[in-house]
């Protein structure tokens, strides 16, 4: 017997609970709509969001609609957005409504070009007060109050029946019928027979073909013990039909009547179906209304079709417009699109469309109301912080006809590294800085008594400080440390130009003013090193001291905030401050002095060549090996200390992605441990985890400005993520859409 894919993923995932093997997540998004991949939380809450109120995008104020339009579908046409809705009026028993007269119901349709903006198509199909002038479809009336339709994606479907449907007949209770078009528009029965019995049908029935399950799929009203429930069933031709079975919502749904469902596979992590029901409280009369009931959007979630996640809490509240809190109000309705988002240049958003006004008012209308992609729940800590650990799992590597090259935001584009002779340095390779940024050198937070810092530079700009290497702590008796360079805009300025190596504790070297002027004017590349030692610092220009401190004391090197960063500061001084920018080859930290000798060999010769890069204890940038960040050491005995650009988010073939939201002062932090183990993989711990604050749809992790995660593919892992006023509402490992 051949398995679907679904059905081995949904064994593997009972598997997984039971600790006996790992969920495949291959490439798909995990959600936190379930507890089911979560297997321990602490601090961390699974928080239900609620969607946001947009605009009136339909207002049921036509003769043929009125006060109990309802029962609406929206559905994805190709280049347009469809709308079916029910078109209905109540009297009220003469008390309002009075500029209509009750009709019978119809079947009514909209079109949008975007999900915004809504028209009447006019059908012509269906007379009504001496006109076919409308867009009401010739659905005979004994269909039409549950009448609902959907798009067929079975690939095997035939032409003429690629918009099916399914409705109750209220002259026939406990029957459910099928319909079938080519276009969506005209209709008729797929056969005489209903496709299901035994439930109640009284509500807006739902089937649709099932991508993940191979077989169309529906969701109906039944009412065991007098409950309106859930009831599914199941098809391969939309003809025959398994028997119903009620769905389960565990112990908090028992209790609860379901008055419709909305359930639909959740396009952006096929594995999930969510459902939207109207939560009804039947008993209920808010003060002053005339009918009995109110009711809540509700949201509810599945992995398997039968089982659901329901949240007791209510999705959406009736809220303070008055028209919500009328009987039989808040019917989602069946569908969601992608639109927009509300902001210029924020992500899409996904759409979801509500009714108010119902019985006690005017007109229906039809409120659009929005939610972030992935948004209906999320893993929530507060600011004192907490931790969400998953259950075993396995990923896939992005298949290689999906690998793209990184796109050309500044946060993803690396710095340049060129093979040029149009400029001088050592090897076949330099760093092209043409924008602000920095990069962070790990394992230079404490050099111990003596240290040398130095680069070959090419095409320094004018006009501000360039900082070479830099760690200011902005912190109260922090010891900042600063080599940089200024040079001045113009002639007249230039007694103002120097260059300075500063240790505060110890004070500075510094060398500027016209003689300087004169030495960086006679080329244009330039070598500069400053050497450390017992509180001694020495300042060196192409080889050549220049400048050293008076005073000495002798302290350790040692930066409070973290490690050195070449090219420019720490925040808050920001890239635009004092951005390096031109080219800079051999980026050296070495842990001990280089005699003036040696630093003379550095300049004319490179580090390669002057130092023995297998025995000697710091790091060095030659660019040779690189393409992109992380750099690459080239000093080997105390370890790769690979150095990164924290203003790039770096980019790979197989990455691992966050659906997030901090506070600007939150946080998360992200771990791949070890299944077997439960310890962090080397280069992988919280530690080594480059923070993120931000609020992002696909949001790569890092590691020490390393993303790539390719070489973990197939192997059984954990994932711990560490929030701060953070939420998280889904992940995934790829690369971005």
């Amino acid at each position: 017997m051949m398995l679907s894919r679904a059905t081995i993923f949904l064994v593997l995932c009972s598997a997984c609970a039971l600790g006996a093997a790992p969920a495949e997540l291959g490439n798909s998004r995990e959600l936190f709509v379930d507890d089911q991949m979560v297997e321990t939380m602490d601090g961390v809450t699974l928080k239900l969001h609620h969607p946001l109120p947009r605009e009136i995008v339909l207002s049921c104020d036509q003769p043929h609609e009125g006060n109990v339009t309802c029962y609406g579908v929206v559905m994805n046409d190709g280049d347009k957005y469809r709308f079916y809705y029910t078109g209905a009026h109540y009297t009220q028993f003469g008390l309002i409504g009075g500029k209509r007269r009750q009709h019978p119901e119809f079947t009514c349709m909209a079109e949008s070009p975007d999900g915004l903006k809504w028209t009447r198509p006019n059908i012509g199909q269906v007379e009504f007060d001496g006109s076919k002038d409308n867009n009401i479809l010739q659905v005979p009336p004994r269909w039409t109050h549950c009448f609902t339709p959907f798009k067929d994606s079975n690939p095997d479907c035939r032409p003429d029946e690629r918009y099916k449907a399914v409705a109750f007949d209220h002259g026939t209770p406990g029957k459910l019928f099928a319909f079938v078009s080519p276009d969506g528009i005209n209709w008729k029965m797929a056969q005489d027979e209903p496709i299901i019995t035994g439930g109640n049908f009284d509500s807006q029935n739902l089937a649709f073909y099932d991508n993940v399950r191979k077989c169309y799929v529906a969701y109906y009203r039944k009412s065991p013990n007098r409950i309106r429930g859930i009831a599914t069933a199941t098809s391969k031709d939309f003809r025959h039909w398994t028997p119903g079975e009620m769905i389960s919502c565990g112990e908090a749904g028992k209790q609860v009547e379901f008055y419709t469902n909305a359930i639909m596979r959740y396009e952006r992590a096929p594995r999930f179906l969510i459902g939207f029901p109207m939560l009804f409280m039947d008993h209920r009369l808010r003060p002053g209304n005339l009918g009995v009931g109110v009711g809540d959007g509700g949201f509810m979630s599945s992995r398997d079709g039968k089982n659901f996640h329901f949240f007791q809490e209510a999705f959406l509240r009736p809220g303070l417009n008055r028209e919500r809190w009328f009987n039989r109000n808040n019917y989602a309705a069946w569908g969601m699109i992608r639109t927009p988002g509300e902001f210029p240049g924020a992500p899409d958003e996904l759409s979801l469309f509500y009714s108010e006004g119902y019985t006690e008012g005017a007109e229906v209308k039809f409120r659009r109301f929005t939610v972030r992609l992935d948004g209906f729940v999320s893993a929530y800590a507060a600011a004192k912080g907490g931790t969400l650990l998953t259950r075993p799992l396995t990923f896939a590597p992005t298949p290689a006809s999906a690998v793209k090259d990184a796109p050309k935001a500044d946060y993803f584009t690396p710095l340049t590294i060129d093979r040029t002779d149009k400029v001088k340095h050592f090897g076949q390779k330099v760093l092209r800085v043409s924008r602000p940024t920095s990069l962070e050198i790990p394992g230079s937070v404490a050099l111990g008594n003596s240290a040398t810092f130095a680069l070959q530079t090419d095409v320094l700009s004018r006009g501000g400080e360039r900082r070479f290497f830099s760690a200011n702590d902005k912190v109260a008796g922090g010891a900042d440390f600063c080599f940089h360079i200024y040079l001045a805009p113009r002639p007249e300025l230039y007694k103002y130009s120097l260059v300075r190596c500063e240790y505060t504790p110890v004070g500075k070297a510094e060398f500027g003013g016209e003689e300087f002027e004169k030495l960086i004017a006679s080329r244009r590349d330039h070598h500069f090193a400053a050497t450390y030692e017992n509180g001694k610092i020495r300042l060196y220009i192409d080889g050549k001291q220049v400048a050293e401190n008076a005073n000495p004391k002798p302290l350790p090197l040692k930066f409070d905030l973290g490690n050195l960063r070449f090219g420019n500061d720490y925040p808050p001084n920001g890239f635009v401050n004092s951005p390096f920018i031109g080219y800079a080859d051999d980026i050296l930290v070495l842990k001990r002095a280089l005699s003036p000798d040696e630093v003379a060999r550095l300049a004319g010769s490179g580090a390669e060549k002057t130092l023995d890069t297998g025995k000697e204890h710091g790091m060095l940038y030659t660019l040779e090996n690189d393409s992109a960040a992380p750099l690459a050491d080239q000093l080997t005995a105390d370890g790769a200390q690979n150095a990164f650009f924290p203003s790039v988010i770096p980019w790979g073939e197989t990455m691992l992605l966050l659906n997030c939201s901090t506070a600007a002062r939150g946080s998360i932090r992200v771990e791949l441990r070890d299944a077997k183990t439960n310890l962090p993989i080397p280069g992988y711990s919280l530690a080594d985890c480059d923070l993120i604050y931000d609020d992002a749809i696909e949001r790569v992790v890092s590691w020490r400005g390393k993303s790539e995660l390719k070489q973990l593919a197939g192997r059984p892992i954990k994932i711990l993520f560490e929030l701060k006023d953070a939420d998280l509402y889904a992940y995934r490992f790829g690369q971005p859409e």
